[in-house]
């Protein structure tokens, strides 16, 4: 765990502890109007077990916290709303959200930048809704504000929604073939 400059800890890499949350008042927690307004407390349908296997990493190379500070914003902004999103569907327990080195020279000048992870992929993955440079270099670019960590997590969503659907059927085929 680390701290942000207000004192409070979060989850900020493969620690077996969960993340301690942050009061709204926070940085770290939900810092935009509209991802509060955006974010729901119902029952999430995603697969924790699918779900733990995606990593999101947040950039804190020197030029992506530059623009967030340039913005009037710390470095651990972004951090801090993709945790609020994935608190808002249970899953914070489950995704890694972590801060991570630079993601190419190219990548951070488009920055602040957010990579994908998934354990059965080397690097970074490329997810459904990104647009097509964020697709090519496998990299969410220019995420800022709440709504850019909405488009971030939204991705991830249907990426675990995919998955869980493909292991369904999967297991589905296995079944019926054993009849």
């Amino acid at each position: 765990c680390s701290e942000c400059p207000h004192g409070h800890a979060f989850h900020s890499g493969r620690s077996p502890n969960p993340a301690l949350r942050c009061p709204p008042a926070c940085p770290l927690s939900s810092t935009t109007e509209e991802t509060s307004k955006d974010l729901t407390t119902e029952e999430s349908s995603l697969d924790p077990e699918i779900a733990s296997q995606f990593t999101i990493q947040v950039c804190t190379s020197t030029s992506c916290t530059r623009k967030l500070k340039e913005l009037g914003l710390d470095q651990y902004h972004v951090l801090g709303e993709l945790y609020a999103h994935a608190q808002s569907a249970n899953m914070e327990k489950c995704v890694i959200i972590e801060d991570g080195g630079c993601q190419g020279g190219r990548n951070c000048k488009m920055g602040p930048c957010v990579a994908i992870q998934h354990e059965e992929f080397m690097g970074n993955v490329g997810l459904e809704g990104m647009n097509s440079n964020e697709f090519q270099e496998s990299v969410f670019h220019d995420v800022v504000t709440g709504e850019d960590a909405g488009r971030v997590w939204s991705c991830m969503e249907n990426a675990i929604s995919l998955m869980t659907e493909e292991a369904r059927i999967e297991n589905e085929g296995v079944g019926d073939a054993m009849v």
